[in-house]
């Protein structure tokens, strides 16, 4: 049987909710539990490249791989699944993150098996999510999403308002995806033709819609841009963000910041500027000053956070802003940048929360005062500190240069005050992030400092397996983006026209 006959991407979607499963029924202790799920993640991410690598010549431009199972037909309701290169990139990368996830999980206590069960479910929701062409598929998908991000929230968070930040993000979420819920049906509905039958189909839809008048495409439209601003998050809707962030675990952490956050940017690419592309010509100065308001906010508050967490979540925020920005610059150059910064803050935030956890762990806090002056005796961990903290300031030679520089550029096409504001963030991010490295690593050491610290290692073996991959995936496509966006610019020429 040959790989086009297998129903690969299926296989990708469902293998980690079948490894979720072989936890709970196993139950195996911590550390049998633990290698597990390491190992199943790695057979998951090793299929996505599988898969990435058919798109690597870029001659393929359109959905492959499609599979369809017809459930609900009189409704159009079907398991409808198709991937183009924008789609296996963030599979890829949803595959990655999880990997580094299930590994940096080592230390979960409690419960452990249900932690992991819940984390692999995790990302079978947002894996199903990036390869839904059925709309019905994709708010199913949507929805698997919340149900484990609340337990691992709520049940392993870091204190007592954990449930609390789980409840807050379960609400603001609902409420867009319900908004989005009644769209698609009216979509369905109002699009069906004489004598014909209602679709969720994608590509079906994308042909219907035309024969709907312009304020009814509008509507329609905003109800799917609030689910995807929540998820973003866009402001003003980010106050659940920063909360989930820091109250998570940092397996949990890296997946929200990585991929999760990156599926309501995938939603306005796929189900906004697509599906709606008049409606998204009307909105897009709108949603391009939402953005800029996040680039600013963002960094703003991270400039004013004494917690590294929390400065790290708000540091995020600004760096999606631009991602919003680059697709409703509404070209070739601002979305290319933006679907490549999808991908390179998918790798350089989980990193950063790693690092910074290495770094709590060993002076017992997040408090930026409380790790102060700690060159002198980690210099490999401030090394890799600084590594990415130059690349989530967008330091030419690093990851997410090339993005920006494209998002900017874009934007500049749009509107030279949305590039000119959007520089501003630059400015700010490079201002918080040396003001970070130079509170941490630099600054009078902490009067109250933990016992346990004048015996703390510098890098661990354990800790060079996951950092010393990210480190050379941020200069590998630092110096070479090309790598990245020759696979998926004729998708984006496609989606765009």
């Amino acid at each position: 049987m040959s790989m086009i006959e297998i129903p690969l991407l299926s296989l990708i979607i469902f293998l980690p909710f079948v490894g979720a499963l072989l936890l709970l029924a196993l139950r195996l202790p911590q550390k049998a539990s633990y290698w597990l799920s390491v190992v199943w993640s790695l057979v998951v991410f090793a299929i996505a490249v599988g898969l990435l690598l058919n798109f690597a010549d870029g001659s393929t431009s359109g959905f492959a791989f499609s599979e369809k199972l017809e459930w609900l037909k009189p409704l159009g309701m079907n398991y409808q699944v198709a991937v183009d290169s924008i789609s296996a990139w963030l599979i890829a990368l949803t595959a990655f993150v999880s990997l580094v996830a299930a590994f940096s999980a080592r230390e979960i206590q409690g419960r452990h098996n249900y932690f992991r069960a819940w984390l692999l479910t995790l990302e079978t929701g947002i894996l199903g999510v990036f390869a839904a062409t059925n709309l019905l598929n994709f708010y199913v998908f949507w929805e698997v999403m919340l149900i484990p991000a609340y337990f691992l929230i709520g049940r392993w968070g870091i204190t007592r308002e954990r449930v609390k930040s789980a409840i807050r993000f379960v609400i603001y979420t609902l409420v867009g995806s319900l908004l989005m819920l009644v769209a698609m049906l009216a979509l369905a509905f109002l699009t069906v033709p004489a004598g014909g039958q209602p679709s969720l189909d994608l590509l079906v839809l994308k042909e219907r819609i035309g024969g709907l008048d312009r304020s009814t495409q509008e509507w329609l439209f905003l109800a799917f841009a609030a689910a995807f601003a929540v998820k973003v998050p866009l402001f003003p809707l980010q106050a659940w963000q920063p909360d989930a962030y820091a109250e998570s675990p940092t397996p949990v952490t890296i997946v929200l910041a990585g991929v999760m956050s990156k599926t309501g940017t995938y939603g306005f690419l796929r189900f906004g500027i697509f599906l709606f592309p008049t409606a998204s010509q009307t909105f897009a100065p709108l949603i391009c000053i939402l953005a800029l308001a996040s680039i600013i906010y963002g960094a703003l508050a991270a400039l004013g956070q004494t917690d590294l967490k929390r400065l790290l979540a708000y540091s995020s925020l600004s760096h999606t802003g631009f991602i919003v920005l680059g697709l409703f610059a509404l070209n070739n150059q601002g979305v290319n940048g933006a679907v490549l910064q999808m991908i390179n803050h998918g790798i350089t935030t989980p990193a950063l929360f790693l690092a910074a956890t290495a770094l709590s762990n060993r002076t017992g806090t997040t408090e930026l005062a409380g790790m102060a002056g700690l060159q002198s005796r980690m210099p490999r961990l401030a090394a890799l500190f600084l590594i990415l903290s130059l690349a989530s300031l967008g330091l030419p030679g690093l990851n997410q240069f090339a993005g920006e520089f494209l998002i900017l550029g874009g934007a500049w096409q749009a509107s030279a005050w949305y590039a000119v504001i959007g520089a501003v963030g630059v400015v700010l991010a490079a201002w918080y992030s040396i003001r970070m490295f130079q509170l941490i690593w630099h600054g009078p050491r902490a009067e109250n400092e933990v016992p346990a610290l004048a015996k703390a290692l510098d890098m661990r073996p354990v800790e060079y397996l996951v950092f010393v991959p990210l480190v050379a995936l941020i200069v590998l496509l630092g110096l070479a983006p090309a790598l990245v966006t020759s696979i998926f610019d004729g998708s984006v020429s496609t989606l765009l026209k």
